[in-house]
């Protein structure tokens, strides 16, 4: 990730319209599954300046954050939360340490999405829940993508496969963002044939069309409780950490 985007992130974080209606939907998708977990502590794991606390903090137990970023570290030691520094791919904790662990658009920055899914299931008490967002689909890349320093966006049914050989069962696969992904999809190709290059796109919104398009995404927590939705910016997981643990 370029320098400076966790901190343009954190200034953002309460008022854009992307991450205030994911918030939202990610917490009726949860709710129920994290609220069925094992006792325990939830791992924010990839927390970043604590930008999803808002969601997080509604399930009433303690939060640790693990992040390779002092200054997010900071953040979250000022918001209540237990801070750790750490790699995604050799976590600092002993196995079968969390009830939930929350996952939240990290798998695409890592070279290995393979070998930290399985440090995920080895944290993660049997019968753990995972909560995993990604980013949806090879066509949608764009720019932001580049100077988010993504590797790879994912399909639901790539997703399922990586969780299930890592020793997760997945539960819920939907993706999200659906009624805007035409715009967004043609945005993206529009700067990638004109060349613009922008910081990010998190930019390019005006202040006066944040309310409506908070709106319009903020609409489909009716319908995920309903449905899978095979089609979106992002793919949302939910998985539960096998009972009956295979050997890796």
């Amino acid at each position: 990730m370029q320098p400076g985007l966790l901190n343009e992130l954190h200034s953002i974080r309460d008022r854009h319209w992307w991450y205030r209606a994911r918030r939202e939907i990610l917490y009726k998708i949860a709710r129920q599954h994290i609220q069925d977990a094992p006792r325990g502590p939830i791992l924010d794991l990839g927390s970043g300046p604590a930008t999803n606390r808002a969601f997080i903090a509604k399930f009433g137990r303690t939060i640790v954050a693990l992040d390779s970023d002092f200054d997010s570290m900071k953040v979250c030691a000022d918001e209540g939360y237990l801070p750790m520094m750490g790699s995604a791919d050799s976590l600092p904790f002993n196995s079968d340490s969390f009830a939930a662990v929350v996952v939240l658009d990290v798998l695409e920055h890592l070279q290995d999405d393979v070998s930290a899914l399985e440090e995920i299931h080895r944290v993660l008490m049997p019968g753990g829940t995972l909560l995993v967002t990604v980013p949806a689909y090879d066509v949608l890349w764009g720019w932001q993508d580049d100077v988010s320093g993504h590797f790879r966006r994912y399909s639901p049914a790539q997703l399922k496969r990586l969780l299930q050989a890592s020793g997760h069962d997945p539960i819920r696969c939907t993706c999200i963002n659906m009624i805007l992904s035409i715009p967004i999809l043609l945005a993206r190709k529009i700067l990638n044939k004109t060349g613009i290059r922008p910081r990010s796109e998190n930019r390019l919104t005006p202040g006066w069309l944040n309310p409506f398009l908070y709106a319009v995404f903020a609409t489909e927590k009716m319908l995920v409780n309903r449905m899978d939705i095979p089609w979106g910016t992002s793919i949302v997981s939910v998985a539960r950490a096998r009972l009956l643990r295979d050997d890796h």
